[in-house]
């Protein structure tokens, strides 16, 4: 997600909504049904905000048992909004979700391994969710200097000393075709390490081994964030499973 400065217009009809504890050697398995998922928590009851917060929780609500991020012409924040989960910072993980978004401009994530600073806002690695453009499961660095660090398709080593080495595994258009947002759709985040590795609908999207010494993270918090555009993302079925 990109930072964007407060922009007022007119509302387009959204689409249908109906503690600390410490990657993967191989491929990411298919999501199976949290029901089935051996060793996971989850994050959030399906009924109450308990246990995730905003500087201003008027944005956030629960609706079809989803945490549901929305503005509108007539609520629009002044920045972004992020919703932080309360329950640690999360090092060596597997993280699961179900998600749908809705808004011409709809732009959000799942911030992890971040760091909460002045206003709410929260800096740091974003598994990214977009409804346009080439961002969707690419891993962005929220108010960080550096931007994209792997776009969808690529995998990305990051050394030392910050030097970039990119190899492209898929072509990014090919790799959302027949996904359609304003459906649940399944995104997964590993993390383990240096390395960080996104899935939606079971296939991976991008890949990172970060090594930058200074701004690389090993630990920090869950959130998600809305911006001020009219726009809705839903978020269900959250689940944590902690790596060794």
């Amino acid at each position: 997600m990109r930072t964007i400065a407060p922009v007022s217009l007119l509302w387009t009809i959204l689409a249908s909504c109906s503690a600390p504890e410490s990657g993967v050697t191989g491929p990411p398995e298919p999501s199976a049904a949290p029901s089935a998922e051996a060793g996971f928590r989850s994050l959030f009851d399906g009924k109450t905000l308990d246990g995730w917060k905003a500087p201003d929780m008027s944005y956030f609500s629960v609706q079809d048992g989803a945490i549901t991020g929305e503005a509108t012409p007539k609520h629009l924040p002044p920045y972004n909004q992020f919703i932080v989960w309360q329950g640690g910072t999360v090092r060596d993980f597997d993280l699961r979700f179900r998600f749908r978004v809705a808004g011409p401009k709809a732009n959000s994530g799942m911030q992890f391994r971040s760091a909460v600073k002045d206003k709410g806002l929260v800096h740091g690695y974003q598994a990214d969710i977009a409804l346009n453009g080439p961002y969707l499961g690419g891993i962005w660095d929220e108010y960080g200097s550096r931007k994209s660090l792997a776009a969808r398709g690529e995998s990305v080593e990051i050394d030392e000393e910050g030097k970039k080495k990119i190899i492209k595994f898929a072509d990014a258009a090919d790799l959302v075709q027949g996904i359609d947002l304003s459906q649940w759709t399944d995104y997964r985040v590993v993390a383990q390490g240096p390395r960080i590795v996104l899935e939606i609908n079971g296939h991976k999207m991008s890949e990172l081994t970060d090594r930058e010494r200074g701004k690389s993270a090993s630990e920090g918090v869950l959130a998600m964030p809305i911006i001020p555009e009219p726009m809705r993302i839903q978020v269900k079925d959250i689940r944590l499973k902690v790596l060794p």
